[in-house]
């Protein structure tokens, strides 16, 4: 009898031992949870999608100096992709060339212009971190505007471009970031002239194509979401 109570003395000594450690455990786990939800909600915005490619057509990053007039460096939300068209129809005037134009105007006095992408029927050129501000929608810095919350894409119509390629590179573009920033193709998608009255792009808008376009952006975003969810 004695054995045994002896026994059954230790015996509950080690369970609650246990018991303690258990609680312990969980205090620990319970805390590390809290450490890690807290890192995740704290982590800073994706400054960047980081695009090299989009499916065949390279995406060459080369951002506005820091510090120069057209890269005012103010860090936002994006809310929209504001569609533009460069209006330059001459020969030549291609992604790269309106990359050389917008680094040469950088620091220009007056008549400051800066977005985001430009896109061409070959290629595409990325002039500034998509999570920074930019002067391009004709609304100087207006809360919710196109400048302050809007990434800004011009497409390229230059007369020895292929304009219908350009608009399908842009596309591609387009559900690409709307899938990065995980935003609202019905939302997100925005004309330059919904923000300034401009009418911009022009020829999308002249010749009635807006709602097409929208749609094929949607389309190619839906595919895009539904390959990401199989894996």
């Amino acid at each position: 009898m004695k054995i045994t109570g002896f026994h059954t003395k230790r015996k509950g000594k080690r369970t609650g031992g246990g018991r303690v450690l258990v609680v312990v455990g969980l205090v620990i786990v319970s805390f590390l949870a809290g450490m890690f939800t807290h890192s995740a909600i704290s982590r800073p915005p994706q400054p960047d999608a980081g695009l090299s490619y989009i499916e065949d057509i390279p995406v060459y990053t080369d951002y506005l100096p820091e510090g120069s007039r057209a890269r005012p460096g103010e860090i936002r939300e994006i809310k929209y992709l504001v569609v533009h068209e460069t209006d330059n129809f001459s020969a030549g005037a291609d992604a790269a060339a309106h990359n050389s134009f917008i680094h040469q105007n950088a620091n220009a006095e007056t008549g400051i212009v800066s977005w985001h992408y430009t896109v061409d029927d070959h290629e595409i050129y990325h002039h500034l971190p998509d999570n920074e501000t930019a002067y391009h929608a004709g609304d100087q810095m207006e809360k919710n505007g196109g400048n302050m919350n809007g990434v800004g894409i011009e497409m390229c119509v230059n007369e020895d471009g292929n304009y219908e390629q350009t608009l399908i590179n842009t596309e591609k573009l387009c559900a690409r970031l709307l899938l990065e920033y995980d935003l609202n193709p019905d939302k997100a998608l925005k004309k330059h002239q919904d923000f300034s009255g401009k009418v911009c792009p022009a020829k999308l808008i002249n010749d009635g194509r807006w709602d097409e376009f929208c749609a094929a952006v949607k389309q190619k975003y839906e595919e895009l979401k539904a390959a990401q969810a199989n894996g």
